[in-house]
């Protein structure tokens, strides 16, 4: 395969700069573009990442094979947007998007290809394969609660994560998250249904990502557990989907199409 030419959205962030720092030892890589927001003082600048020396800028221009994002829904809307136009495949691994981002994703998805992937972790993604089937087996009378936990400055909440874990469940189980999720709990909410998936978010420290699925029934407790100690997996992830993505038609794909 030759060398990709990979832009990085988000770079002077967190996810940014470990993307930046592993993508340094990937000899499927060259930086064409470490891409800041327009208007931050630090476009135009240098900075350094790691072992990497970058210039940072608010635009995209020249050849770029593929771009991921690592921004805020805002800053993915642009992106789209510069990507559509030039054809540059994109990996989408920021959060927090509304219905608006999500349907021009969607359109997107008809010129080029995008991996939207919530979170990278081929972790992450190995216990989504499994979660439909166990959801099924454990059946109606295992209640199920899911616990999210990141660091203090995170924005949205709960993680995107968290809701496709629990998308994963109901889809599973024949619920609905618009009648049957509950976020958080507070006063007298009276007896548990059944059916509830109980969603909660914890915002604390410089915790990276930690989530758990709870499933409670009769007279026993299962609990699938993830926990992320450092963003290095995911931008492991992030970077073996752009090496996906490069060669696959328009089409919006996951994190479970990457690793299959």
């Amino acid at each position: 395969m030759d060398t990709i030419r990979l832009a990085i959205a988000g770079a002077t962030g967190r996810m940014g700069r470990a993307v930046l720092q592993r993508m340094a030892h990937d000899e499927r890589f060259v930086l064409a573009a470490a891409l800041t927001e327009p208007g931050d003082p630090l476009a135009g600048t240098a900075a350094r990442v790691g072992e990497m020396d970058v210039d940072l800028t608010a635009s995209l221009d020249g050849s770029c094979a593929a771009l991921i994002d690592f921004t805020t829904g805002g800053g993915t809307m642009a992106w789209l947007e510069v990507c559509a136009s030039q054809h540059i495949a994109l990996v989408i691994g920021a959060t927090g998007h509304d219905d608006r981002t999500m349907e021009r994703m969607r359109e997107a998805a008809k010129v080029i290809p995008i991996v939207f992937a919530p979170n990278c972790s081929v972790g992450v993604q190995a216990i989504r394969n499994v979660l439909s089937q166990f959801a099924r087996e454990l059946g109606e009378a295992y209640d199920v609660e899911i616990v999210e936990a990141h660091h203090r400055n995170k924005t949205d909440a709960p993680s995107g994560t968290a809701m496709a874990l629990a998308e994963d469940v109901a889809s599973a189980t024949g619920r609905r998250l618009d009648r049957d999720a509950v976020f958080g709990r507070h006063g007298q909410v009276g007896g548990r249904p059944g059916a509830q998936i109980g969603i909660h978010a914890l915002r604390m420290g410089d915790i990276v990502s930690h989530h758990e699925i709870h499933f409670s029934g009769p007279g026993e407790t299962v609990t699938i557990c993830h926990r992320a100690d450092t963003r290095d997996t995911f931008a492991a992830g992030a970077l073996r989907a752009a090496a996906w993505v490069v060669e696959r038609a328009p089409g919006m794909y996951g994190m479970g199409d990457v690793l299959s």
